[in-house]
């Protein structure tokens, strides 16, 4: 049987379909907003990793599922039109969140996305230098090495000491590394395995006085620590938002400096790019639609933003505090457990703490480290292992998420007792 989107749309005719603006997707939620976030973590397992993927509450994952509803019901109207409007939606949610004009926000599925797409976009000759610090994402350098065995334009490792470090020994490692070829400087806001926050706020303004662009990528950024774009000013950011804002999988955005929009492009074009409209500029256009895919995962991030932003009495401030004071507390907590001392300082900890570990590592199976996968098989603990490659062999990195509680930590440096001495 035919089916109408007879409650999606603002104004009903006698047709039941109507050309109005699709009913924001918050409203469709907005009874319970203010609802306790309800994770869906499998029973019994303690999750100490949403920093790699996070997760989602239920009335996040209520929000994505009507959406990928509306879209079903007419996928024609869905795609030529609405997507838009849920888009500009989506746009002024994160333009208040990150403090940012909407207008310069792409909408992109991750950050790993962004970075390709940035350097793709970018114009390099041969001796042209990229500097980025050797805590960056392995994603970010694979992608880098595949940008410059193209042009000819070379990798420049800044080297950041782990775990005794402050912020001016990262930031004069930094400044250290530019030459007189330097295009471009990539530096993570907080680095994914080691989990520091690094003083993007004071190496920004140095670089662009330097006349040199400057690349932050913040995939753990928004939720877990403040980010005020138009006061940190790059050139460009990119950001995920299914980690820490606790969106569906597959959310991020691009932040592109206005006198950088022109010409920058998505990494596919679709048929509607040639097409240049008066009322929408194409640094919009051409990354709200590029091609037939499903696009709801960043049009629930209104929802997210909301919700989380319901659970404390302070708001967001409050949650991000709590997470930070939870993580340090269970940094200590893990590291007393297995008698070393918690040496990051807390001014470069968010909500993830990277702890490293002694002995000799080894393989995993199941993960990277058989130590990974002994945590999880042998206590329901779901918490990554690692090397940093050339910088620690083993670190364990913890994080803390509205669903953690101190209980999860104490839990962990049992553990790591019953492991570390059998």
């Amino acid at each position: 049987m035919n089916q109408t989107p007879t409650s999606v749309f603002a104004a009903q005719p006698k047709s039941g379909l109507s050309a109005d603006r699709p009913r924001p997707i918050i409203e469709f939620v907005d009874a319970r907003i203010s609802e306790p976030a309800r994770f869906p973590i499998q029973h019994g397992l303690i999750q100490l990793n949403n920093g790699s993927y996070g997760s989602a509450p239920e009335v996040v994952l209520a929000a994505h599922r009507e959406l990928q509803r509306r879209l079903e019901l007419d996928p024609v109207r869905f795609f030529k039109s609405d997507l838009e409007y849920y888009a500009d939606d989506t746009r002024d949610a994160l333009s208040s969140f990150v403090n940012a004009p909407a207008e310069d926000l792409a909408l992109v599925c991750n950050a790993t996305v962004a970075v390709s797409t940035v350097l793709q976009n970018l114009e390099l000759s041969p001796g042209d230098e990229i500097i980025v610090t050797d805590h960056e994402y392995m994603a970010t350098v694979n992608e880098l090495g595949r940008i410059c065995k193209q042009t000819g334009a070379k990798i420049v490792t800044a080297k950041i000491p782990f775990p005794r470090v402050t912020s001016e020994i990262v930031i004069q490692s930094v400044m250290d590394a530019i030459t007189g070829k330097t295009k471009l400087v990539l530096i993570s806001h907080i680095a994914s395995a080691s989990a520091l926050v690094f003083p993007v706020e004071e190496i920004v303004p140095l670089v662009k006085a330097k006349g040199i662009d400057i690349f932050v990528d913040g995939a753990h950024v928004p939720g877990q620590i403040d980010l005020d774009l138009k006061a940190l000013d790059p050139t460009w950011y990119a950001a995920s938002c299914h980690k820490w804002l606790a969106t569906p999988k597959g959310t991020g955005f691009i932040y592109t400096n206005p006198d950088r929009q022109r010409g920058f492009e998505p990494l596919a074009l679709s048929c509607r790019v040639h097409e240049k409209r008066a009322d929408r500029k194409a640094f919009l256009c051409d990354f709200d639609y590029m091609g037939t895919n499903d696009y709801s995962a960043n049009l629930a991030i209104p929802v997210s933003i909301a919700h989380m932003g319901a659970q404390l009495p302070g708001g967001w401030d409050a949650l991000r505090k709590r997470n930070h004071d939870l993580a340090v507390e269970g940094a200590r907590i893990v590291c007393d457990a297995i008698g070393i001392e918690q040496q990051v300082p807390e001014s470069m900890i968010g909500t993830m703490v990277a702890i490293p570990l002694p002995g000799e590592p080894k393989d995993g199976t199941l993960y990277d480290n058989e130590l990974w996968d002994r945590l999880y098989l042998n206590h329901a603990i779901q918490v990554p292992v690692w090397e940093l490659p050339g910088i620690h062999p083993r670190v364990m990195r913890i994080g803390a998420q509205l669903y953690n509680t101190i209980e999860d930590f104490e839990k962990l440096g049992a553990a790591l007792k019953d492991e570390l001495n059998p």
